[in-house]
Parts: structure tokens; C-alpha cells; sequence
């Protein structure tokens, strides 16, 4: 009786990692329990096709759990398969030559190899575990608690979503979202109440929430994120202080928050731009993000001396603070203007401060003062081309 002949069985990939079937083959698509832990792990059971990122462990629409994931091989399984003409690897299901993917992401690989040729592939393999890794690697040192302030802008409210959050906070990663929130949305811009409500606000709910952090597991750091009118802004970095370490973000002009890395670095120049007549009157421009001049002073101002803080060797502009490293650059010479101001002067009453400057200057500002150290900041604000006072930091209500 003739032998029959051996048919090699393919086994099925477990419920977490399945593979789909291909006919006429002549090896088996066995893969070791190692290579399939290592494929989870190493994508974090995210699809690795580029840009995507998936959680192929829950669905898309609903978020039930299940199993979504496919390993697709880069150099094909089968010699006529899609890339199957490339170089092939000596064990085509080895780790290095498969990719977890959703199914959409797998399809088009395989029907558009002419777009997707190994290289690729495996530049996309590479560059996604190696985020995965090194987001694992970061240890509890980098966890960081989230501020946000909300306030409407323009008419519109700006919601940060989480995903921008975690992005821009790389390596560090939030204790939790959205972290402490003061949504001033509420308030009303037009109401002539407006930045005594919010300072009252930012009080009322930063405060108890701060602490509430710090009861829960010892917070050694924040990361800030704020949009809001510059007093307001300034108002915050009062309240938050600088006790604790913390991190200032700035919405990009690609609306993204991360801070750029390229380009010089910004240098900016303290300086005196008028001698005053009355003693103790004192007036600071923060001239960043636009210019100010001496006839934007309100009237009762026009004996005061005035100090300007602006950008070296380029004009005012919205792209003077886009690094981390500009921002810096500025803290260190408000400081120092600050110092300045207080040896020439001694111990005057307020600064009147006029910003022109992006929110995380603000908001260091406000942060950069100290209390009982440094005069209060009567900070003005820019409304139908002239400056109103609006709110006064720094003082014995913020102690």
C-alpha cells in the first residue's frame, strides 16, 4: 500500500496574533512562541505602519476588546508573494522580518509592493520600535503633573487634545489627563469683571488642586499648559511659582506643541529707554512678540521711567520664542531686568508692565517674580490699540 504523502500543517497564530492564510506553500508558517511575544512587545501592539499607531487590541469604532492584528511578513513568505523576489532571509519568520499591522495597513502593503519595498518596511519596523522602546525605558523620574488654563480666545475656546499633550511631553509622561484644568470658558471676556474673576478662579481652583497632587504621590514636577489673556497667563505663573520645577509649553505655529529644535537661539537685551521725573514710577516693556513705544504709555505713565526687554539683532516677532532654549534665554534677562530695576529704584511699590509676548512668557513671568522679594506687577493689557490696566500680581493676596 503506497505511503501517503506528508502534508506539513500550518499552525494557526493565537488568538492575540493572527496570520492570514496563503495557499501553495512550502515551508511552514510556524512561528516560535519567542518571535510572537517579541512582536507584541516590541510594537506595544500598535500598528507599525507609519503614522498610524493603531491599538490593535481594541476596536476601532466601539473600543471592545479583541484582536485586530495581523503579522505581515516584509520579504513575503511565499517567492511569488509581494517582495518575494527580494533578497531572502534564511528564516523568513524570523522576528526581523515581520511587522504587527492592522489588517487595512497589511492590505495595502501587499497590493501596492511597488510602494512599500523592503527598505521602507523595514525603516518603518525600525522607527517604531525604537520609540516604543524608548518611551518603556523612561523611569518614574520623568512622570510629570499637567496644568491647563482654558479661556476663551477670540471668541473661541482651544481644547488640547491628549495625544498632543503626550507628544509634546516626550520623554516625560503625564501622571494622568487632563491633570489639574481651571476652565475659565465660563466667564464672559466682555464682562468688566473678567481678570479679577479670573484671578479669583485661578485661586479658588488652583490652589486646593495643587495640593490635592501633592497629597497623592509626591509631585516633583509640572508640565504648563495655557491659553488665556497675557495678565491672566501672568496671573498663573504667580500661582504656580517656582517651588516646584515645571515646564512651560507654547502652541506652534503648526499648531502642534512640541518645541522646535532647529535654528539659533534668541538673545535678549535688557535696557533703559527713558529717564523718569517722578521717583519711584517705573514702567517695563516686554516688547517679544511685537513692538511697543513710548506713546503707547497711558498718560498717567509719561513720568515714569521706562525699561525695555525685546529680542538682539532682529525685530519683535511670533517667532522669536520657538525653542526651549528661547524661552530660557528670555527668563534669564527678566530676571536680571528685574534685579536691575530693583537696585536702581529700591523698594518701589509696582512695576507697570506692559507684555507683548507669547503665553509661556507670560505665564514665566508670572512664575519669575518673587514674593516679598520683588515689588507687585501691574500688568496691562491690550485692548482696541491701548493699554488698560488690568490686574496687579505679586501681592499680599497671592502670599
Amino acid at each position: 500500500m503506497p505511503k501517503k504523502p506528508t502534508v506539513k500543517s500550518h499552525t494557526a497564530f493565537p488568538a492575540a496574533l493572527p496570520l492570514s492564510p496563503v495557499e501553495d506553500v512550502t515551508t511552514s508558517r510556524h512561528l516560535t512562541l519567542l518571535t510572537k511575544l517579541r512582536l507584541a512587545a516590541c510594537s506595544a501592539g500598535r500598528c507599525e505602519f507609519r503614522g498610524h499607531n493603531r491599538d490593535l487590541y481594541q476596536h476601532p469604532v466601539t473600543g471592545t476588546p479583541g484582536n485586530f492584528s495581523e503579522a505581515a511578513h516584509i520579504v513575503a513568505f511565499r517567492v511569488r508573494g509581494p517582495r518575494g523576489d527580494a533578497l531572502r532571509p534564511e528564516d523568513v519568520n524570523d522576528f526581523a522580518n515581520l511587522m504587527l499591522l492592522c489588517a487595512d495597513c497589511h492590505h495595502l502593503i501587499d497590493t501596492e509592493p511597488a510602494n512599500y519595498p523592503v527598505e521602507l518596511l523595514r525603516e518603518y519596523k525600525r522607527e517604531h520600535e525604537e520609540r516604543i522602546f524608548e518611551v518603556t525605558a523612561v523611569g518614574p523620574e520623568y512622570r510629570t503633573t499637567v496644568i491647563q488654563l482654558r479661556a476663551t480666545i477670540g471668541g473661541q475656546a482651544v481644547d488640547i487634545p491628549g495625544t498632543d499633550i503626550r507628544t509634546a511631553l516626550r520623554p516625560r509622561f503625564p501622571a494622568r489627563l487632563p491633570g489639574v484644568l481651571v476652565d475659565l470658558t465660563p466667564i464672559q471676556r466682555e464682562d468688566p469683571r473678567f481678570f479679577d474673576l479670573a484671578r479669583d478662579q485661578i485661586r479658588r481652583e488652583l490652589r486646593p488642586a495643587i495640593r490635592a497632587e501633592l497629597e497623592r504621590g509626591g509631585v516633583q514636577h509640572y508640565s504648563v499648559f495655557a491659553l488665556a489673556p497675557i495678565p491672566v497667563l501672568m496671573c498663573l505663573g504667580r500661582e504656580i511659582g517656582n517651588k516646584v520645577t515645571a515646564d512651560l509649553f507654547q502652541r506652534q505655529r503648526d499648531q502642534s506643541w512640541r518645541w522646535k529644535e532647529d535654528g539659533p537661539v534668541v538673545q535678549f537685551n535688557f535696557r533703559k529707554v527713558r529717564e523718569g521725573s517722578e521717583a519711584g514710577l517705573v514702567a517695563l516693556q516686554l516688547a517679544v512678540s511685537g513692538a511697543l513705544s513710548l506713546e503707547s504709555l497711558p498718560p498717567e505713565l509719561q513720568a515714569a521711567s521706562v525699561y525695555e526687554i525685546a529680542p538682539v539683532d532682529r525685530p519683535p516677532g511670533v517667532e522669536c520664542v520657538r525653542r526651549r532654549e528661547d524661552l530660557d534665554s528670555f527668563r534669564q534677562t527678566y530676571r536680571d531686568g528685574l534685579r536691575d530695576i530693583d537696585r536702581g529704584h529700591g523698594h518701589i511699590a509696582a512695576i507697570h508692565v506692559f507684555p507683548a509676548v507669547p503665553a509661556p512668557v507670560a505665564v514665566a513671568c508670572g512664575m519669575d517674580v518673587m514674593p516679598k522679594a520683588h515689588p507687585a506687577l501691574a500688568v496691562y493689557d491690550f485692548v482696541k490699540g491701548a493699554f488698560r490696566q488690568s490686574i496687579t500680581i505679586n501681592t499680599e493676596e497671592d502670599l
